[in-house]
């Protein structure tokens, strides 16, 4: 991956070169355009699927069973962004990985597993659908900002293991198309947790 970076760097100076004889207010669209590009293919390595996530094929599964999906997006660039999902990218730092390392010490170990557990169910029920194509998924980053930072914010365990289930329950109701996409908004969790959250979402 880095030596086909390096080898498109190499190239695109090569190109520069010759076009610097150009109009100079064309120059920075062009430059702008290559980093974008070098930007698009510094992306996630499937060969390197680390063991602290699910595997690949719990996720290879959601996609074949999503046809309209399968029509816009590959299953290679499905499984990119799921890694996009737990280990975050250029543009979100912060992946799902972050997110359940916020767990609260619990009063017992077989507490604190207990929840783990579920926060990992619930991993892969978001970043399943979250992976999905812009045009086809039922969640997006604004639904996963949103409940990032309201497990984040619990007081407690107690509270947390509740936000958590909450959570599940709505991507439930909201896969199973008894919750718009539109419900899912701050005051929402703000009213149903006691909790006092910030930002736009």
């Amino acid at each position: 991956m880095f030596g086909r970076v390096e080898n498109l760097v190499d190239h695109m100076t090569a190109v520069d070169w010759q076009l610097r004889k150009a109009a100079s207010s064309r120059k920075p669209s062009f430059i702008a355009a290559v980093c974008l590009f070098l930007a698009s293919c510094i992306g996630p390595n499937l060969e390197d699927w680390p063991d602290s996530i699910p595997q690949t094929q719990v996720f290879i599964v959601a996609y074949d069973a999503d046809e309209e999906n399968q029509g816009r997006q590959s299953e290679t660039e499905y499984l990119e962004w799921v890694l996009s999902f737990y280990q975050g990218n250029l543009a979100y730092q912060s992946g799902w990985q972050d997110i359940q390392g916020y767990v609260y010490e619990a009063p017992a170990p077989e507490a604190e597993q207990a929840l783990l557990e579920q926060l990992s169910l619930l991993g892969i029920a978001i970043g399943s659908e979250w992976s999905k194509h812009n045009d086809v998924r039922q969640i997006d980053t604004r639904m996963l900002s949103l409940w990032g930072s309201t497990i984040q914010l619990a007081p407690d365990f107690d509270t947390q293991k509740q936000t958590v289930a909450v959570i599940a329950t709505d991507i439930d109701l909201l896969l199973s198309g008894s919750l718009r996409k539109q419900d899912i908004l701050e005051e929402r969790y703000a009213d149903i947790l006691g909790l006092e959250l910030f930002g736009d979402f």
